[in-house]
């Protein structure tokens, strides 16, 4: 069982989440550590005035007949302890810590030195509170407690004044890191468009120059391995065309013996043997031409000096002066309806292509066929198309029919599966468009190749 492939990971959004997973921690952190200081902030705020009413009503403690009391009129004693916002209570206690005036279900204070005071946090009614409780030097401890809804409300403000501007900061801050990761990650897209618009065939280095120190290495290896895989190509088309090259010289004089031979009277037998080798020797003989044309059309990106302005009308009339005698020696009747069609093209590589068209539909063309070679244009594209009236390629054969050696299983004649192979070279080095249709005149097969007008793109120099 195959190990699962791994997902693709993205930098860009590996550096993303950790940029925001910690602005979330320095949000965390700054929130907690804000909280603390808002609360001390506001507890030094409200305690000095919860400490007052305190300091007033322990100046106002009387013992007499009656015992320990507050010496104040209800009323004052009300308006020291009134608030908009929160429920304010007080307690008075003797010094035996019985409680004489006040709510009684406040909890007793903690122990405190005489005439000192202190602030803590405590319950009334099951709700929190904030209490001011001094011990005065007769004896008396006096509680004033408040319920925490203001401070509660100006801890909540101070934390949403901080917190907002944080988060609006660390936005910004991913915002910006978002935008110079783009910008950083720019050089990347750059190659990657150079590497896309470049042919198969094109093995150029890479440009280096310009390119942050992160990527230098990673480009300067990738075209180190361009190099490498351009010397074996060469090497192997050197080869590729040499042994196709070495090969056509005997197969030409093994051909020149076998029609010596073919004159002369022979035995039946050994004729019909001479006669198949002779085919034999001349599908050789066309395959090593093929072979030769293939690694023509798949030269270097530096071929391009046999470049310029060419009209394909005048390419398929030097097609017909040289293909009239195969058709007619097959019985098929080979037609051209040519039109201007100017491109901009290889002058060695456009007329193979057609050859290469025109011997496909000859030789899959039976006896009495037609086959139509057209040129011609319009405002977007120039064509050039050939149509035979052979028995045509299945629509799911037709990308499998470009490739090299392949045939159609059961098709008749002795084709070697190069032609469309070839035409496909020349097709993307020019890059234009190959299509392989039904003929609606023929009743075959159309193959028509689409270029560029000449206007419309720039010739190279020749």
């Amino acid at each position: 069982m195959s190990d699962p492939v791994p997902r693709p990971r993205s930098i860009r959004r590996q550096l993303l989440g950790f940029l925001v997973l910690s602005a979330i921690v320095v949000l965390s952190g700054a929130a907690a550590i804000t909280y603390v200081v808002a609360v001390q902030l506001t507890n030094n705020a409200y305690d000095r005035s919860l400490l007052d009413p305190a300091l007033d009503i322990a100046d106002n403690v009387r013992i007499d007949a009656a015992g320990g009391h507050v010496d104040l009129p209800e009323k004052a004693l009300e308006a020291l302890i009134y608030d908009l916002t929160d429920k304010v209570i007080f307690q008075v206690r003797s010094p035996t810590n019985t409680v004489i005036d006040g709510v009684a279900a406040l909890p007793a204070p903690p122990p405190i030195e005489p005439g000192r005071h202190v602030f803590f946090n405590s319950t009334y009614n099951g709700e929190p509170i904030r209490v001011a409780a001094l011990r005065s030097v007769t004896g008396f401890s006096v509680q004033v407690g408040e319920t925490l809804h203001k401070r509660n409300r100006l801890v909540l403000e101070i934390l949403v004044a901080e917190l907002v501007s944080t988060l609006l900061i660390a936005l910004a801050s991913i915002a910006l890191a978002w935008i110079g990761m783009t910008r950083g990650l720019r050089p990347f897209e750059k190659l990657r468009e150079d590497l896309l618009d470049r042919e198969p065939q094109d093995l150029r280095p890479l440009p280096a120059a310009g390119l942050p120190v992160e990527i230098a290495p990673v480009v300067s290896a990738f075209n180190d391995l361009l190099d490498h895989v351009a010397d074996a190509n060469t090497s192997q088309r050197r080869f590729f065309s040499n042994a196709a090259h070495q090969l056509r010289t005997p197969l030409a004089g093994l051909q020149l013996h076998l029609e010596l031979l073919l004159r002369r009277e022979l035995p039946l037998d050994v004729r019909a043997e001479l006669e198949r080798m002779q085919s034999a020797t001349i599908r050789a003989s066309r395959l090593a031409n093929q072979l030769l044309a293939l690694a023509k059309a798949e030269g270097g990106p530096d071929r391009g000096q046999e470049r310029g302005a060419i009209d394909l009308r005048d390419v398929a009339a030097t097609a017909a002066r040289d293909w009239t005698a195969a058709a007619l020696a097959k019985g098929i009747d080979l037609g051209f309806s040519l039109e201007c069609a100017s491109v901009v093209g290889d002058r060695l590589l456009l007329p193979e292509m057609l050859d290469n068209l025109i011997d496909n539909a000859l030789r899959y063309t039976p006896a009495g066929g037609r086959v139509t070679v057209s040129t011609g244009q319009d405002e977007q594209a120039a064509y050039l198309s050939v149509e035979d009236t052979g028995p045509g390629i299945p629509v799911e054969e037709r990308y499998k029919v470009q490739e090299r050696f392949y045939r159609v299983a059961g098709t008749p004649g002795d084709g070697s599966g190069l032609g469309l192979a070839i035409v496909r070279e020349v097709i993307e080095r020019h890059g234009a468009t190959l299509e392989i249709l039904d003929s609606a005149t023929h009743g075959g097969t159309r193959v028509r190749a689409m270029f560029a007008r000449a206007t419309m793109v720039r010739a190279q120099p020749a």
